[in-house]
């Protein structure tokens, strides 16, 4: 505690993450929402829309990591899906072919993966912007030809029959089961992102990412700091991937193209960059407009639009990011916040 004039302050409540009891009234909300999902939704008929959550939370694990890499330390990356994709065939290597349990061969995945991208990273940081941009974009390729040309990923044809984990000997097959541990990995590493922010790491990806030489000056080492931002974004790619092979069974090099690293810059971006929160709404907004634009293709509303419906989603990708970054650049995390604090002041208008 110190005092601040008369007033005394708690240090430790100034650093919480949730201050108040409001806040953690919401959070316990959310969590029981969250857990009793799948039963509202078998009570109300939408069973099936589990697989679309679930691929959701795994691809708002992706994205957090390109958050730590991008939204943190301000590395331009356009190769992040193919981080996903290394993971992903590890993770079904491994299973597929090796043997290994699901428990061993995820994170041995998430490590392999973190280490490429240090490899990756170490050259490429030499670089910024479109430069740094356009060498992660090439490691993409370079990793589509690696794997296409060896036998323990599959070569064209991929890897199919990667069993599932096991969980006190009982194998987890349908997709309630998995909804249940993909939200534990996003409970988990939700938290450790959280954290990273308010962590002297964190502040330090912060300061490279406003500038890199000022933060030099403060002792701060630039070239270490993005190395460890690229080691741990790759960690949640890899951990992202694993997870996605392991659910769906089956990974293919077509699964994985370089627009998706680029709609995950577009989550990103739309959700707030460097923010957790944002991160998270990005990905659930991006996704969500995704969700309804193939359920109108399915009921085929308009006849047009059901034989085209991916060309006009990525059309509506794209028109959301160009709204956004011209009329809200700091994305859904600064407007809900000017929300929030606009309910605070009210009525009063200052």
């Amino acid at each position: 505690m110190r005092q601040r004039g008369k007033k005394r302050i708690d240090q430790t409540h100034e650093v919480a993450i949730l201050k108040t009891s409001g806040q953690w009234i919401i959070l316990g909300v959310t969590i029981l929402l969250l857990v009793f999902l799948p039963f509202l939704l078998r009570w109300s008929g939408n069973v099936n829309q589990l697989m679309f959550i679930n691929i959701t939370m795994i691809t708002i694990i992706a994205v957090l990591g390109l958050n730590i890499i991008t939204g943190m330390a301000g590395q331009l990356s356009l190769g992040h899906a193919a981080f996903v994709m290394t993971g992903a065939f590890i993770t079904g290597a491994l299973t597929a072919k090796a043997g290994w349990p699901f428990w061993a061969a995820l994170p041995a995945a998430a490590l392999i993966t973190a280490v490429i991208g240090v490899i990756v990273g170490a050259p490429s940081l030499r670089l910024k912007g479109f430069y740094l941009a356009v060498a992660t974009l090439a490691f993409f390729l370079l990793a589509q030809f690696i794997i296409r040309n060896m036998d323990l990923f599959g070569g064209i044809f991929g890897l199919s029959g990667i069993p599932a984990p096991i969980i006190g000997g009982v194998r987890i097959n349908d997709d309630t089961e998995w909804y249940y541990l993909i939200l534990a990995f996003v409970l988990i590493l939700t938290f450790f992102s959280v954290n990273l922010t308010r962590s002297r790491l964190g502040r330090a990806m912060f300061a490279v990412r406003d500038n890199d030489t000022a933060a030099a000056s403060m002792g701060i080492q630039p070239y270490s700091t993005k190395l460890q931002a690229f080691f741990i974004g790759s960690l949640y790619a890899g951990a992202a991937g694993g997870l996605l092979s392991s659910y769906i069974t089956v990974v293919r090099l077509d699964q994985f193209s370089m627009w998706d690293s680029i709609w995950y810059l577009g989550m990103m971006m739309i959700g707030g960059a460097g923010s957790t929160a944002g991160t998270i709404m990005g990905v659930i907004a991006l996704s969500l407009i995704k969700q309804i634009l193939h359920m109108m293709s399915m009921a085929d509303w308009v006849p047009y639009f059901s034989n085209n419906w991916t060309y006009i989603t990525s059309g509506i990708y794209g028109l959301v990011i160009i709204i956004f970054v011209s009329f809200q650049p700091y994305g859904l995390i600064a407007l809900w916040k000017k929300m929030r604090a606009n309910y605070k002041r009210w009525p009063f208008g200052y």
